[in-house]
Formats: structure tokens, C-alpha cells, sequence
């Protein structure tokens, strides 16, 4: 029998091993592929319907065992099955990879100093946007926008593009001065070994 593909008769099979009664049978089979789906989707998997149709067909191609051998609950072996369709499709599609941890006190204080020297090499008028434009917090950080819009005669459009555009300068600059700063480091590493 195809897995991908059950007969109609494997499928009476399986409704019938789930409940005597057609009806019961047939809601049996929903709440369980309903269950499939969620436990799919809890676990990250993009395609968690597929995944659930495939553990659905994966139990009724077995179905003839199944109702000579096993013993329990059928959702248990359905939910059994489903683990190693889980883990077939981990191998499939490994997770990505953990996001590196957030930067360390000394790190920040490193970037902020990165920073600061990248802000002063900005021209005084730029320097004075780009911090006016981060001054605030929520609704106080709004009007201070429009404020700033206001008194260079652009629009908020046109003020976020400067800050762009002034942000990735800043970027630059401060990816720039990293690298100043590791490449002694990796000489010294080069020099040991």
C-alpha cells in the first residue's frame, strides 16, 4: 500500500479501528488531525496541514497491523507516528541558528564609544539631527519629529530620509572602527601560532 496515497478501503479500516460508529468515528479523525496540525504548528514547521495529512496516511498504510496488534488509545500511536515525522522533517529542515547573544556591558560601552567618535566626524548640522531625532520617548518623541521637521522646513518624509541616510554613514563609520579594532587583535592571535 502507498503511504502517500491510502486506499478508500484502508480509510473505512482506519474509521473503523478509531470508533465502531461511523459518525464518532469521523469525528475521532478530525479532533485528530486538528490535534496534528497544532502540535505541528507549536513545534515551527512551515507546513504543519502537510505534515499532519502525511502522519494521517503514514497510520492508515498500517492500518491492517494495526488493528490485529495494537492496544490503547489510537490517537497515541497517530501523536507516536507524528514525532518521527518531526524529526524526519528537523532533518529536512534544520532550525536556524541561535541569534548570537546580546552584547555584553563591555561590548555596549565599546559600540556606544564607536559611536560618539562617528557622531563627531559628522558635520555639526547632521550630528544634531540624527540626536534630536532619537530625543524622547513615545508620544514626547513624535512631537519632537514634527518640531524638527518644522524648523528645517521638510516634511517628516523627507526628515526620516536625512536620518537614513545619516544612520548609514554612522554604520559605516562604526563597522569601520570595529574592524580597526580586531584587526591587532588577530595579528597577535596569527603572530602565536
Amino acid at each position: 500500500m502507498d503511504k502517500d496515497n491510502p486506499t478508500q478501503e484502508a480509510f473505512d479500516k482506519l474509521l473503523r479501528w478509531l470508533d465502531p460508529d461511523r459518525d464518532r468515528a469521523g469525528e475521532k479523525y478530525v479532533k485528530i488531525r486538528f490535534r496534528l496540525v497544532r502540535i505541528f504548528s507549536a513545534r515551527g514547521c512551515c507546513t504543519p496541514e502537510d505534515l499532519a495529512d502525511q502522519t494521517l496516511n503514514v497510520v492508515t498504510s498500517k492500518i491492517d497491523w494495526l488493528i490485529e496488534n495494537y492496544v490503547g488509545d489510537p490517537a497515541l500511536y497517530f501523536y507516536g507516528v507524528a514525532k518521527n515525522i518531526y524529526r524526519e522533517y528537523l532533518k529536512k529542515n534544520p532550525r536556524p541558528p541561535v541569534p548570537p547573544p546580546d552584547p555584553t556591558p563591555p561590548e555596549l560601552d565599546e559600540t556606544c564609544g564607536y559611536l560618539e567618535e562617528c557622531l563627531n566626524q559628522q558635520p555639526p548640522a547632521d550630528r544634531d539631527v540624527a540626536l534630536r531625532y532619537q530625543e524622547g520617548e513615545k508620544h514626547e518623541k513624535i512631537k519632537n519629529r514634527k518640531k524638527l521637521a518644522e524648523e528645517l522646513k521638510i516634511t517628516l518624509n523627507a526628515l526620516r530620509i536625512r536620518v537614513c541616510h545619516i544612520h548609514s554613514r554612522l554604520r559605516i563609520c562604526i563597522e569601520a572602527l570595529m574592524r580597526e579594532a580586531t584587526a591587532p587583535k588577530r595579528l597577535d592571535r596569527e603572530r602565536h601560532i
